[in-house]
C-alpha cells in the first residue's frame, strides 16, 4: 500500500505548496501596503525565505505520511517550556499557533467535503490501523503545525505572522475541498474503492432528472393552457387572456440532499449485507427491497408511515413483554421482530417493496444499537435503558436521515447525554436513590410514549436531565450553550459563565480563603472582562485558565515526589502571569503586592507540610482515591517512554473529559473522567461524577499503566460518535475482504 500512499502524498504536497506560495505572495503584498504608510518601515523576507518555507513544510508532511508506514515519529508539538499555556504575554508565535488553532476549529466545524470518504479509503489500505485526526496526515491540524514548524525558524513579528495566516487561511484552508477531492480521486483511480461515493452522485442524477421532468410536464401544461385560452378568445373574438394553468397538486419539497456520513455507510451496507446473508445481523433480511429509490416523494412518505405504524406496534409489544418476562430487549431480538413484520405486511399487501434509504436506515439503526450494547464504556444497567430506545430512535432516523450526518442532531445528543449521565454507575446498590437514575428512566418511558418523537420533543427530554444532572453537580449546564449562542452580550450571564467556568477547576474540596476570595474577586473580574472583549473561549481563553489550573495546583495541600522541583521551575512565570491578570482585573499595585504575598505563603505552607509528612485534609478528595491501585505503586520514578511509543501518545491525546477505568483494592471498577492538564508540569488531574478529585498523575505514569492494563481508557469521544466508528469500521473492513483483487493490483 505504500506505493499508492505515496501517490497521495506526492499529489496533494504538490497541490498545498502551490497553494502556500499563493498565500505567502498575497501576504507579501498585503504587508508591503501596509508598510508603505511608514517611512524605513523594515520588511520580512518573505520573498526570499518562500522556497525554504515550502520546503520545510513539505518536509514535515511527508513525515506525517510515512507515520502511517513506520514507527518513525516527527515531533512536531511544541515542548511545555517553549509553549507554556501559562503565558498572557503577546509572544508573536503564541498568537501564531492560537490563530493556527482557531482556522482549524473553524475548517472542521464547518465539515470538510470529501474527509469521510478520504478516511474510510486510508482504513481500507491499512485496515489495522485506525485513522482519526491524530493519525491522518491530511487532517487541518497536521497541515497547520506543518506550516507552523515551516515558518517559525524565520522569527517573524506577530503582526506579521497574522497577516500570512489570514492569507493561508483564504487561500489554502479555503481551497482544501479541492485538495481532498484530490486525494480521493487519485485512490479512487488505484482501484481504493473506486465507487465508494456513486449512491450520492445517481441520488443527484435521479434527483436532476426528475426536477427537469417536472419542469418540461409544467411547462407543457402551460403552453396547452395558453392555446387553449388563445383559441378560446378567437372563436368570442375577444382579446386573448393568458390563464394560468390549474393549480398542479401539491409537491414534495426537493429530495433533501443526503450529507457524506450517510451516503457513505449506504454504499458500504451493501458489502455486509451480501456477506452475511440470511444471518440475523440485517432486519431487512427476509423482506422485499427495491432495487432503486423510491420513484416519488409521495411514495416514500406514505411507506415511511406504515413503518412508523408497524414499528409503534413492535415496540409497544416487545416492552410489554418485556417487562412480563423480565427480560432484555436487544438489538438482535428487535431485528427479528421487525424482520418478521416487515414478512407479514409485505404478504397481506399492506406494505410494498421497502425503498433502499427505509432499508438502509432500518439496518444502520440495528447495527448502531449493535455497537452501543458491545460498547464497554457502558454500564450494563446504562445498556439495558438505552436499549430500549432503539424503535424510537428508528423512527427518527426514517423521518430525517441527519441524524446520521449531524453530530448536534437531537436524536444522538439525547443517546450521548443520557450515557454521560451514567457513565459511572457501575455500582448498581444505590441507584434506586440517585435523582439522575430515576430521571433517565422517566426520559426514556416518556419517549417510548411518544408516537413520533419530534426535534422539539426530543430537546426538550436533553434540557430536562441537564437541568438534573447540573442540581446534583451544582452548575447550570444549558449556561454556556446561552451565552454562546445569544446575539447581545448579558452581563448577568457572563458573570454566572465565568463563576461556573472557574469552579470547574477547582476539583471539589478544601480551598484557602484567601484563594477563593482572589478567584471570586480580581480573576474574576479579568475574565468577565476578557468574555466581553473575545467572547466564550476565546483566543486568550485557554492560556488564562491554564494559569488558574496551576495557581491551584501551587496551593493544593496534596504534593508528590518532585513537586518541588516543577514548582521552582514554573513559580516565576506563574507570578508575573497572576500580577498581569490581577492590574487588569482592576487591582492597584499595593493590592496586588499583598495578594502574591499571601499566595507565596500558603504555597510555603503547603511544601512545609508536604516535607513533614502531614497528610491533606480528607474532604479535599474523592473517597475512591484511597481505593485506586497502581501497577507502578512503589516506583519513586518511571522509566520514559520513547516519544513514539503508542500509549504514551494515547495518553498525550487525552481530551478534557475523558473516562478512564482504574481497578479498585477489592478488584471493583473506579471510573473518573480527565478534568484538567498542565503540561508544562506534565500532570492530568481526574474527578468522579460530582467533581472531587481523585487522582492525580503524570502522562508516563499513566502510560505506564495503560501499558500494564492498570487503567483503561473507556470513553474518548461521544457514545453515539463511538458507535458510528464501529459500524463504519466493520463496513470498511467487510469492502477490503470483499474487494481483495481490486485493492492488492493497479
Amino acid at each position: 500500500m505504500k506505493e499508492y500512499l505515496d501517490k497521495v502524498k506526492f499529489a496533494t504536497t504538490k497541490s498545498l505548496t502551490r497553494l502556500i506560495m499563493k498565500a505567502l505572495d498575497d501576504a507579501r503584498l498585503q504587508i508591503e501596503a501596509q508598510a508603505m504608510r511608514f517611512v524605513g518601515a523594515k520588511l520580512p523576507p518573505i520573498a526570499e525565505e518562500s522556497h525554504g518555507i515550502v520546503e520545510r513544510f513539505m518536509t514535515n508532511l511527508h513525515n506525517y505520511f510515512e507515520e502511517l508506514t513506520t514507527l518513525v515519529v516527527k515531533d512536531t508539538e511544541i515542548e511545555p517550556d517553549s509553549y507554556d499555556n501559562l503565558s498572557l504575554v503577546d509572544h508573536d508565535y503564541l498568537e501564531a499557533m492560537i490563530a493556527m488553532e482557531g482556522m482549524v476549529k473553524q475548517l472542521r466545524d464547518g465539515e470538510i467535503k470529501g474527509m469521510r470518504s478520504l478516511l474510510t479509503r486510508f482504513e481500507t489500505m491499512f485496515p489495522n490501523i485506525r485513522i482519526d485526526q491524530t493519525n491522518n496526515p491530511l487532517d487541518p491540524e497536521q497541515v497547520g503545525d506543518c506550516f507552523n514548524e515551516a515558518i517559525k525558524p524565520l522569527g517573524f513579528k506577530a503582526h506579521y505572522l497574522l497577516t500570512i495566516y489570514r492569507e493561508f487561511n483564504k487561500t489554502v484552508f479555503g481551497k482544501y475541498d479541492e485538495v481532498i477531492r484530490e486525494a480521493n480521486e487519485t485512490l479512487a483511480d488505484l482501484g481504493i474503492l473506486p465507487d465508494l461515493d456513486i449512491t450520492a452522485r445517481e441520488r443527484e442524477l435521479r434527483k436532476q432528472k426528475r426536477a427537469e421532468a417536472r419542469a418540461q410536464l409544467e411547462a407543457e401544461q402551460k403552453a396547452k393552457a395558453e392555446a387553449e385560452a388563445a383559441e378560446l378568445a378567437a372563436r368570442m373574438k375577444k382579446p386573448a387572456v393568458a390563464v394560468k394553468p390549474a393549480a398542479a397538486a401539491p409537491t414534495a419539497a426537493p429530495e433533501q440532499a443526503q450529507a457524506e456520513m450517510f451516503s457513505m455507510m449506504q454504499t458500504l451496507v451493501k458489502s455486509l449485507a451480501e456477506s452475511r446473508a440470511g444471518n440475523s445481523f440485517s432486519a431487512t433480511a427476509s423482506a422485499e427491497v427495491s432495487t432503486t429509490i423510491a420513484a416519488e416523494q409521495e411514495d416514500l412518505r406514505r411507506q415511511q408511515h406504515k413503518l412508523m405504524s408497524m414499528l409503534t406496534d413492535i415496540q409497544s409489544s416487545m416492552i410489554n413483554g418485556s417487562a412480563n418476562a423480565g427480560g432484555v430487549v436487544n438489538a438482535s431480538i428487535l431485528a427479528k421482530s421487525i424482520n418478521e413484520s416487515l414478512r407479514a405486511s409485505q404478504s397481506s399487501g399492506d406494505l410494498g417493496a421497502l425503498s433502499v434509504q427505509s432499508g438502509d436506515v432500518i439496518n444502520l439503526v440495528t447495527m448502531l444499537y449493535e455497537a452501543i450494547w458491545k460498547d464497554e464504556a457502558l454500564p450494563v444497567v446504562m445498556k439495558e435503558l438505552i436499549g430500549r430506545t432503539q424503535i424510537a430512535i428508528m423512527k427518527v432516523a426514517l423521518a430525517d436521515t441527519n441524524f446520521f450526518d449531524n453530530q448536534n442532531h437531537p436524536g444522538r445528543a439525547l443517546l450521548n447525554e443520557l450515557a454521560l449521565a451514567g457513565i459511572s454507575w457501575t455500582q448498581t446498590a444505590s441507584l434506586a436513590e440517585d435523582p439522575v437514575y430515576q430521571k433517565v428512566k422517566s426520559l426514556v418511558e416518556r419517549l417510548l410514549a411518544e408516537q413520533e418523537p419530534s426535534a422539539a420533543f426530543l430537546q426538550g427530554l436533553i434540557d430536562e436531565l441537564n437541568v438534573c444532572r447540573g442540581e446534583k453537580i451544582g452548575a447550570d449546564l444549558s449556561l454556556e450553550k446561552r451565552v454562546r449562542e445569544s446575539s447581545t452580550k448579558n452581563p448577568d450571564e457572563i458573570h454566572a459563565y465565568v463563576r461556573q467556568k472557574i469552579y470547574e477547576r477547582v476539583l471539589k474540596g478544601y480551598l484557602d480563603p484567601a484563594v477563593k476570595g482572589l478567584l471570586d474577586t480580581h480573576l474574576h473580574e479579568f475574565l468577565v472582562k476578557l468574555v466581553m472583549k473575545e467572547g466564550p473561549e476565546g483566543k486568550s481563553w485557554k492560556p488564562v485558565m491554564s494559569t488558574i489550573d496551576v495557581l491551584l495546583w501551587t496551593v493544593q495541600a496534596e504534593k508528590q515526589p518532585g513537586d518541588k522541583e516543577r514548582f521552582d521551575r514554573i513559580n516565576p512565570r506563574l507570578v508575573d502571569n497572576l500580577s498581569k491578570a490581577l492590574e487588569i482585573g482592576g487591582a492597584s499595585k499595593t493590592k496586588i503586592t499583598k495578594i502574591m504575598r499571601q499566595i507565596k505563603q500558603i504555597q510555603e505552607f503547603t511544601f512545609h507540610q508536604a516535607s513533614h509528612g502531614v497528610k491533606p485534609p480528607s474532604r479535599q478528595i474523592s473517597s475512591m482515591a484511597e481505593e485506586i491501585r497502581l501497577t507502578t505503586a512503589g516506583q519513586k520514578d518511571v522509566p520514559a517512554l520513547p516519544r513514539n511509543d503508542p500509549h504514551l501518545r494515547r495518553i498525550d491525546k487525552l481530551p478534557i473529559g475523558a473516562w478512564l477505568e482504574f481497578r479498585g483494592s477489592a478488584g471493583q471498577r473506579i471510573r473518573c473522567s480527565l478534568a484538567s492538564k498542565i503540561d508544562s508540569i506534565d500532570k492530568l488531574f481526574f474527578a468522579d461524577s460530582e467533581g472531587h478529585k481523585v487522582i492525580e498523575i503524570t502522562h508516563m505514569r499513566l502510560a505506564h499503566e495503560l501499558k500494564a492494563n492498570g487503567v483503561k481508557i473507556i470513553s474518548e469521544g461521544t457514545l453515539v460518535n463511538r458507535a458510528m466508528e464501529s459500524v463504519v469500521s466493520n463496513l470498511k473492513q467487510t469492502a477490503a475482504d470483499n474487494k481483495p483483487r481490486e485493492i492488492a493490483t493497479g
